[in-house]
């Protein structure tokens, strides 16, 4: 079966050359998914957010963002990340913050505050879209 491309040169560097974004890249790893013990979003979001408390580093694909879900502050920001200003359209993953890519430290637009990770699953949306659905058609760059 043929994987799906979703965008042509997403990365920076891909893998084995391949710097296509798949269909298969989209949600939970399946690292994280054994990580949680659960295929069930809901509970591997709690595990990674409340229970370990990462960072989460995400690329909607509906909206063309990155975002983040800054877990260290406080409160808890969620914030859009900043187009990079140099971006000259080849490369995806340079449209945010620099050259170099996003990161969970990138500057943004704060769009959400929460006092506790626990408020998040069920109170966080963005454009409208609950998170279970956002992070279902992202791709979840890094956890930190």
């Amino acid at each position: 079966m043929e994987k799906k491309i979703l965008i042509k040169n997403f990365w920076k560097v891909g893998n084995n050359g391949d710097r296509n974004l798949y269909e298969d890249d989209l949600g939970w790893g399946d690292s994280l998914k054994r990580a949680a013990k659960s295929d069930y979003p809901e509970y591997i979001f709690r595990y990674c957010v409340e229970d370990v408390g990462y960072n989460i580093l995400f690329y909607w694909l509906q909206d063309r963002n990155f975002y983040t879900i800054e877990t260290e502050l406080t409160p808890i920001e969620v914030r859009r990340i900043y187009p990079n200003p140099n971006w000259d359209g080849k490369c995806e993953w340079q449209k945010a913050d620099s050259d170099v890519g996003p990161s969970t430290a990138s500057a943004g637009e704060v769009i959400a505050t929460f006092d506790n990770p626990t408020q998040i699953w069920n109170g966080l949306k963005i454009n409208g879209v609950p998170i279970s659905d956002v992070l279902d058609n992202s791709v979840i760059i890094d956890l930190d």
